[in-house]
């Protein structure tokens, strides 16, 4: 079994992640450390001294056959048994050659720190001691070592580790607890909370909410039997009020709405009125005359008669719906003939609708011959009277003269 170096939790040799916290487990090493290297007396130093390396990292040598750090190789030229000891050298060529053996030391540390050495990869072998000369740094305390680490190399020359294809196909059986990851389809131990093979989470990821059709969002919300009856009745009861003030609302409003569009887009026609008639009538002038087409021919009152006061009347059968009216005053278009009689300076309009209401409108005209228009919109209207408040030029002898009348309907 291996040990997960994020949580400690126990986990199977080949597993790529930890089925407790996910971590990811680095590949299996495929190769193994080579075994420590040992010296044999012969090897030693004469008289069981120390070799350089080990003095100068103050290791002891010679304990028993086995060295902290192996010594440089022999070359088949040097002697197996010590021989004399050369000359002393000079003062000033010890001090150089104690300066390169510091260096040489000091390179030898530096090469060291960046090797870490590793367990081999069934776990069970023993760790490698350092090796000075190699480059090979001691274990650093207090921290385990990682399986599935790349082997120790020499400094310069990294070699990439190979990976290994992880075959779930010799698991054990599933049990009742396992749990199949729903990403990949291997098979976990139960209480896992990561997959062995892919490192996805094991638990139920939260399904999006289903959205919700817009006819099924405007049903009321399921309240308590009683309250929901009442909100229920209540609602029913506002949309009966909002549609009995839509239907009032049609009732009131909707017909002016359409009479008042209808006015502004149709086109007036002239009518004739059914019957003329008049409050008093100077021979020769009738008051028909003001419907007749003719503007040479004109209604005045009875001369023995004072104008003001006197009146024509028009009735229409069936009602119209008023738009405009042209009043044509004098006795003629041409100008001295026009000023001959009296003009009408001041009518007063009324009107009654077939309801049986009346209205009363003030028309001031201007003393000038020709047509003289007046807009007034009235709907259902049956009779139109027009009465003399004033007049233009009203002399002894002279009578008033209405010559024309045209009304305007909507058809």
């Amino acid at each position: 079994m291996r040990i997960c170096d994020n949580c400690g939790a126990e986990v199977a040799t080949g597993d790529g992640f930890c089925g407790t916290c996910g971590a990811f487990l680095a590949w299996d090493a495929t190769d193994t450390a080579p075994a420590p290297a040992t010296t044999t007396a012969r090897d030693a130093p004469a008289g069981g001294g120390a070799t350089p390396a080990a003095t100068a990292t103050g290791t002891p040598a010679g304990t028993g056959g086995t060295a902290a750090a192996e010594p440089p190789a022999r070359t088949p030229t040097e002697p197996t048994e010590p021989t004399e000891p050369a000359a002393k050298p000079a003062a000033g060529t010890g001090d150089v050659g104690h300066e390169e053996h510091r260096a040489q030391e000091r390179d030898l540390r530096r090469a060291a720190a960046l090797v870490v050495p590793v367990r081999p990869a069934d776990g069970t072998g023993p760790i490698p001691p350092p090796d000075r000369a190699a480059g090979t740094p001691p274990p650093a305390a207090g921290r385990p070592p990682v399986a599935g680490q790349p082997g120790a190399v020499l400094p310069g020359r990294p070699v990439a580790p190979t990976p290994e294809v992880r075959d779930f196909a010799g698991d054990r059986s599933g049990g009742a607890d396992d749990v199949l990851c729903p990403a990949c389809g291997t098979t976990n131990r139960g209480g896992s909370s990561f997959c062995r093979g892919c490192g996805r989470p094991l638990t139920a990821t939260v399904r999006p909410t289903a959205v919700v059709p817009w006819w099924r969002r405007l049903r009321w919300p399921r309240r308590r039997p009683g309250r929901g009856r009442l909100r229920r009745l209540l609602a029913v009861l506002v949309v009966l009020v909002l549609v009995a003030g839509a239907v009032w609302a049609v009732a009131r409003f909707a017909g002016p709405v359409v009479d008042a569009v209808r006015d502004r887009t149709a086109k007036p026609e002239a009518v004739l009125p059914r019957t003329v008639t008049a409050s008093s009538e100077a021979s020769g002038h009738p008051a028909r005359s003001t419907v007749d087409g003719l503007n040479n021919r004109y209604w005045a009152p009875a001369t023995d008669r004072p104008a003001t006061g006197q009146y024509v009347e028009l009735t229409f059968d069936p009602p119209i719906r008023l738009m405009d009216l042209i009043v044509h005053t004098g006795a003629s278009p041409q100008q001295d003939a026009f000023v001959r009689q009296g003009r009408p300076a001041e009518l007063t309009m009324t009107l009654w609708t077939r309801d049986g209401t009346s209205s009363t409108t003030v028309l001031r005209l201007t003393d000038r011959p020709g047509p003289q228009s007046f807009h007034h919109v009235t709907g259902g209207v049956a009779r139109l009277r027009l009465t003399v408040d004033a007049s233009y030029g009203a002399q002894q002898g002279r009578q008033v003269a209405l010559a024309e009348i045209e009304v305007f309907r909507r058809p």
